[in-house]
């Protein structure tokens, strides 16, 4: 076994439930949700890909985080990646060239059959025209060989841009052209923008998938497991009871209970309560949600609490701009203020405006915080 095995928790019973789902037949894909860091991603990695490939899945994985405006990079790197012939990989290169000024002949891209040419005047247009061939073309020589399980990590990105809606359609097309040797497995950590990808009647991936389903998060074998692993490696105990208290207090993310035992093993004379601090203080730190508060001006303040309460507001309205001028206590208060106002939470990554309108949280957990404990001005 790996030294970095020794402190991951498998669940098997889980990878093969997935596992059973997808190839009961009646299911192409699924998609679940689960908050960051509560151990999707090592699953997906760890527990559900080399369960697959044990039967017989050529498995990919593409993180959409890497690349969260341009999800559809990430996507084809992935894809790309495996250990495919040289040959392939520059003739296919070679055959969807940006350079390529139209398409002749006839082609199905994003759910749509075109036929005869295509001027691609448009950079943007060539480059989602190019990016859906690729993924048809890459999914169909890797669906010719053996079954795939492709695994799409933040697919929520697919939701951030036209260029992500674009991606979709071309997926949702592949799901279809390549039902039955392609299985997907969504995966995101926002819910309201999960939903704007899969559930939203507008959505690209509507009805593509089946209903959000909810990641089951760690639990007490988890805590069991921590306990039984320290005991090995230190001959030393620690009292469950307190350790299931401070992964309730974690939010049942397994790295911040990790760490207070790796603390514990390194330093043993400190106090389990003040390793838990420790982390807490670490945890708040990293999310950081005061600091971006304090750092937003009384507008955004204002703006962001409105997203907090609906998404679907309408900012620009009459009745919307005369609450926030009595809100702030002034008089004066133009649309060109409020569009630089939403331009800035933009570009800091607060909060973001989807292709539908909507507005949406970077991190859901701001977004809890905000609802809980920004209550007041």
């Amino acid at each position: 076994m790996k030294l970095t095995e020794l402190w991951h928790f498998p669940r098997p019973d889980l990878a093969n439930a997935y596992l059973a789902a997808l190839n009961s037949g009646i299911l192409a894909s699924l998609t679940i949700f689960a908050p960051r860091r509560t151990g999707k991603t090592v699953f997906l990695r760890q527990d559900l890909t080399p369960a697959a490939q044990q039967m017989g899945y050529h498995v990919v994985y593409a993180d959409l985080w890497q690349t969260r405006q341009t999800p559809g990079a990430a996507l084809l790197h992935a894809l790309e990646a495996p250990a495919e012939p040289d040959t392939f990989a520059k003739k296919l290169k070679a055959k969807l060239a940006p350079s390529v000024k139209s398409l002749r002949g006839k082609a199905e891209i994003a759910g749509t059959s075109i036929e005869g040419a295509i001027e691609l005047n448009d950079d943007k247009k060539r480059a989602a025209t190019a990016a859906a061939l690729r993924l048809d073309e890459l999914l169909g020589e890797l669906t010719r060989r053996k079954p795939v399980l492709l695994l799409v990590d933040e697919a929520q990105s697919l939701g951030r841009s036209e260029e992500g809606e674009d991606v979709a359609r071309a997926l949702r097309t592949s799901l279809t052209k390549y039902r039955d040797n392609l299985r997907v497995v969504f995966t995101g950590s926002s819910r309201t923008q999960l939903g704007h990808v899969f559930t939203d009647t507008r959505a690209p991936l509507y009805s593509a998938a089946n209903p959000l389903q909810d990641f089951p998060l760690l639990d007490e074998a988890f805590v069991q497991f921590v306990a039984k692993r320290f005991t090995a490696a230190t001959s030393r105990k620690l009292n469950e009871k307190k350790l299931q208290a401070a992964f309730a207090q974690f939010h049942r993310r397994p790295e911040p209970l990790l760490e207070v035992a790796i603390t514990l093993m390194m330093q043993p004379r400190m106090s389990f309560d003040t390793a838990v601090a420790l982390q807490l203080d670490k945890l708040a730190g990293a999310e950081g949600h005061e600091t971006t508060w304090d750092g937003l001006s009384a507008l955004e303040r204002l703006l962001v609490r409105e997203v907090a309460g609906n998404p679907l507001f309408r900012p620009f309205s009459r009745e919307a701009m005369a609450s926030f001028r009595k809100q702030l206590g002034i008089e004066a208060l133009g649309a060109t203020q409020v569009q630089r106002a939403l331009g800035r939470l933009a570009s800091n990554g607060v909060v973001v405006k989807s292709p539908r309108d909507a507005y949406e949280f970077e991190n859901e957990n701001f977004a809890s915080w905000v609802r809980n404990m920004a209550g007041t001005p």
